[in-house]
């Protein structure tokens, strides 16, 4: 046979790679990336403060707008401005930081007997509990929303109403500037003096009339503006005015927003109670019910001592 002539291989050509410009100084930006990485990480970490400080106001600006789209849009759509999750667009304007939002319009001051009567046209009953409902309670639905009105419109009357012959009184935090569709309501709180002990129950020893205080309640849109604080100012001053040197009230024990005010402003837990009922859903068949929770009892005592010093902060 004859042999094939064998193909000569042509000779292996290096790529000149460290002779392209952008390859000579690769190694040398490696080097600088790995220097500076340390410097980002320690300039992260001392912006950060700042940064979380900026958080809470840029999202409750945030929140605020969507509340102000979402009721923009039921009025768009027709919607009833009486339904239970609506909420009405606040006047004022929101800033970044809440100091500066005005809070002139809004005034506190003791509800009349004609707002607290249900045919009334002065009547607040209707947005009371809505109020306390949505402040309160915060219901999963609106089925639970809707039985939770019905049963705060009651217990409101029943509470503060002309009916009640013990000594009663309920602040309300009114919009005096909404001149066109009526007065606002963007927080409540109420007063009563009854026979309780000095943990708030109604059953055991030691019981004497004391001021109880109910009610506490600043709608979500004019929150971050001291109202929750000049409520319970208030009623501390009408207390004094009755005569009663002390204060007593009662929070859910999950609640830690309202527990951290009335801890800043002088009120100390004197005991527990499990056995307030809290409401829920009753579940398929409707209507609501109720469950025992986990309550403390908190205590102020509004003697003054010669020897106290005035509250610097």
């Amino acid at each position: 046979g004859t042999r094939q002539p064998q193909k000569k291989k042509k000779p292996h050509r290096k790529r000149a790679v460290m002779a392209l410009p952008w390859a000579r100084s690769l190694p040398s930006l490696l080097a600088l990336l790995l220097l500076l990485l340390p410097v980002a990480s320690i300039s992260a970490k001392a912006a950060t403060p700042g940064t979380r400080q900026l958080a809470g106001p840029l999202r409750r600006l945030r929140q605020n707008h969507l509340s102000f789209r979402e009721g923009d849009k039921v009025l768009r759509d027709g919607g009833d401005q009486s339904r239970p999750f609506y909420r009405q667009r606040v006047k004022t304007a929101a800033t970044v930081f809440p100091w500066q939002n005005p809070t002139n319009n809004i005034k506190i001051q003791p509800a009349e007997r004609k707002q607290l009567m249900p045919l009334s046209s002065n009547s607040v009953l209707d947005e009371l509990s809505l109020l306390c409902t949505d402040a309160i309670f915060t219901p999963a639905s609106r089925r639970l929303s809707n039985e939770l009105q019905k049963y705060l419109y009651k217990k409101i009357i029943e509470r503060y109403g002309p009916s009640n012959e013990n000594e009663n009184r309920l602040f309300l935090a009114l919009d005096q500037g909404n001149a066109g569709s009526g007065k606002s309501v963007y927080g409540c709180v109420g007063l009563e003096v009854v026979p309780v002990t000095i943990e708030g129950k109604t059953k055991g020893e030691g019981l004497e009339p004391r001021p109880l205080l109910e009610f506490l309640a600043v709608d979500q849109t004019a929150r971050g503006r001291g109202l929750g604080k000049a409520l319970l100012k208030q009623c501390e001053a009408q207390v004094r005015k009755w005569g009663y040197d002390e204060i007593i009230l009662q929070v859910a024990a999950d609640n830690d927003i309202a527990i951290n005010l009335y801890k800043k402003l002088g009120y100390t837990v004197v005991g527990e109670d499990n056995t307030i009922l809290r409401p829920k859903d009753a579940g398929v068949f409707g209507g609501m019910s109720f469950e025992p929770a986990l309550h403390l009892c908190m205590r102020k005592n509004l003697a003054q001592s010669f020897f106290s010093l005035p509250s610097l902060f």
